[in-house]
């Protein structure tokens, strides 16, 4: 009588904890994480996963445990508008509070832009970039342009520094060139002069088909060869042209 009344307590208690821990899991499943941001930037726009969240300077919002990309953009509508990327991986439901000053970061561009940007010997980014100003020197490079060596105070400065180019200067391309021009209106003209000519010749072989006068098929067969020549030239400078354009 003991032992049967043993192993029900026993089943009772696997049970209640069985219960226990699944609600346990499904509660942390449910859960949601607390997030504050907040940044200097005036009428900022915070986006997460490339969707809108909110405008303003301080953000209050929830988030699910998971993966998330978060933008910082200034005002889209002023000059060198500054921005801001960076990646949540939320684990637990925890309150988590963010600070991004951008007032204290330095702004890089350069002409041409998408330039590399080193930091002894460290690729770090590409023109146009946001750096921290705790660097004396950086070396912009880009293929086909010369090497630059910029510091702090020149980018503190607004210094928006000038590759030099020193790659090899494409010639003009075919497209835009006369020969392209002159082959194109030749083509045109070889088209036209080829279905004026075919056209005499089906006129003149109808009105020797009607009077049967050696003449006319004379002048038929004339009209005939010359269509045919302008036909095969029509085809050499398409060729011609088609072969340029892919070669350009």
């Amino acid at each position: 009588m003991m032992t049967e009344y043993s192993e029900r307590m026993s089943l009772s208690i696997k049970i209640l904890l069985i219960s226990s821990l699944f609600s346990s899991v499904i509660s942390a499943q449910d859960c949601k994480a607390k997030i504050f941001i907040q940044t200097d930037i005036e009428n900022a726009r915070l986006f997460i996963n490339d969707s809108l969240q909110s405008e303003g300077n301080y953000f209050d919002f929830e988030l699910e445990p998971g993966t998330y990309r978060i933008n910082i953009i200034e005002d889209f509508k002023k000059w060198n508008a500054r921005s801001f990327e960076d990646t949540l991986s939320i684990k637990d439901c925890s309150n988590l509070n963010l600070n991004y000053n951008l007032n204290n970061k330095l702004l890089l561009d350069s002409y041409p832009q998408n330039a590399h940007v080193r930091e002894s010997d460290s690729l770090i980014g590409f023109t146009p970039m946001l750096l921290e100003d705790n660097f004396q020197t950086l070396l912009l490079q880009k293929p086909d342009y010369e090497d630059k060596l910029i510091t702090q105070q020149e980018i503190a400065a607004g210094v928006k520094p000038e590759l030099l180019f020193i790659g090899q200067v494409k010639g003009e391309s075919f497209y835009e060139s006369t020969l392209f021009k002159f082959l194109v209106g030749t083509a045109i003209a070889l088209g036209a002069t080829t279905a004026y000519y075919k056209l005499e010749a089906d006129k003149n072989f109808d009105e020797y088909q009607v009077t049967g006068d050696p003449a006319l098929l004379e002048q038929t067969d004339r009209y005939d060869m010359i269509s045919a020549v302008t036909f095969v030239a029509l085809q050499i400078d398409f060729g011609l042209i088609l072969y340029l354009f892919l070669t350009d």
